[in-house]
């Protein structure tokens, strides 16, 4: 029976504390283990390693070699933090499993950590781009809960009086409904506060009501709700 010791990885000591996350790399590895046939040599725990060392998996990698057995772990990213890191741990002469990939051999795994760190990079970059724009159209942002929610709310306010010539002018033209204001905005290329992106029926009510102006806005009822007899 081939000997294999698990290696678990916690990112903070509040999860080790709580098993949150270990519990399901255990259960992935156990399962995996008690199907195949192999023997759970031992169980390594490492909580809030550091960046440049991993002290537990490098003691892990040790005894794999000391008692012949492989390393298993239950997802890819507990070898390590970015490409080179597991490029490092895959060429120690030890066997490595992978629960939930365990086709995956030493080839396949460098490829796989390379399009896993590239989707990171992406949405890294992709997520401070939105950040960007959100702080650009004056949205604020952090985990003040309601001071946050109610700044946003100052903001937003502050955005709809600018905006409120725009909508008188438009107005005094004779555009008094939702939809034909949102097709006016959207043709002197106004962005909306929140998005920055086009303006709809309820996007123009919401900043109506802000401004205390009376919005035209009707939704025309389905057939299925009107008065039978009126249907023709």
């Amino acid at each position: 029976m081939k000997l294999v010791i698990a290696y678990y990885r916690i990112s903070t000591e509040k999860q080790g504390r709580s098993g949150l996350g270990l519990e399901s790399q255990k259960h992935s590895v156990r399962h995996y283990c008690e199907s195949n046939g192999f023997q759970l040599l031992m169980e390594i725990r490492e909580v809030k390693s550091t960046r440049k060392r991993r002290i537990y998996l490098e003691n892990a990698f040790t005894l794999c070699q000391k008692h012949n057995a492989a390393l298993i772990v239950a997802r890819l990213d507990r070898l390590g933090r970015d490409v080179e890191e597991i490029a490092h741990n895959i060429k120690l002469p030890v066997d490595i499993i992978v629960a939930d990939n365990p086709h995956a051999n030493r080839f396949t795994i460098h490829i796989l950590a390379a399009v896993a760190e590239e989707q990171r990079r992406t949405i890294s970059e992709n997520t401070k781009l939105a950040l960007q724009a959100a702080k650009k159209r004056g949205v604020l942002l952090g985990r003040n809960g309601i001071a946050l929610a109610e700044k946003n709310k100052e903001a937003a306010n502050v955005f709809a009086k600018k905006l409120q010539p725009t909508i008188l002018k438009i107005n005094a033209e004779g555009i008094r409904s939702t939809r034909r204001i949102a097709s006016e905005l959207n043709r002197l290329e106004i962005p909306t506060f929140r998005t920055g992106g086009r303006w709809h029926r309820t996007s123009v009510y919401n900043l109506l009501s802000r401004l205390g102006i009376k919005a035209k806005y009707r939704v025309k009822p389905s057939p299925a709700l009107q008065d039978p007899a009126s249907i023709r």
